[in-house]
């Protein structure tokens, strides 16, 4: 078991694009594709779509930034797609608050608002959790849901 060495810091992806990548614009835009929630030529731009909520937009750059590090500039593969998704999911979602969250969340969505990501971020980074981890958070989530009263028992 991993030994608890206090609060994990919080990344804020708009600070990491203004420190590290200052010469790159975004674009808010609705000139994506169908279900994409935005984009980058992996040199200077990203573009995102209009109208996402905060948490859609701190997840999506964090992902493009990904591709900027890595110099993606064009389309990728489908591997290359996840693996990205996975690291942007291990830098959005630190191990010790997940591990604290999912002792009292009930839902995956209710995790996921917990940890300021969406669905599908929360769903890579537990994809990619190693066999020991995911069984300190199958306990830690037993544990907490036999101490908690059923949701059933109170109208």
């Amino acid at each position: 078991m991993r030994e608890y060495s206090g609060p994990a810091t919080i990344y804020h992806p708009w600070r990491v694009l203004g420190r590290h990548w200052p010469h790159v614009v975004v674009e808010h835009t609705d000139d994506l594709p169908p279900g994409q929630r935005a984009d980058t030529n992996g040199v200077d731009e990203i573009r995102m779509r209009r109208r996402l909520l905060q948490v859609e937009r701190r997840c999506s750059l964090t992902h493009e930034l990904i591709h900027l590090e890595h110099g993606h500039t064009g389309r990728c593969s489908p591997a290359h797609e996840a693996a990205v998704d996975v690291e942007a999911a291990r830098r959005l979602i630190p191990w010790d608050r997940l591990l604290a969250a999912v002792r009292w969340a009930r839902s995956e969505f209710e995790l996921a608002d917990e940890l300021w990501v969406t669905v599908h971020v929360l769903r890579s980074r537990v994809a990619a959790l190693h066999a020991d981890e995911l069984l300190e958070i199958a306990r830690a989530a037993h544990d907490a849901h036999q101490i908690l009263p059923s949701l059933e028992e109170h109208p």
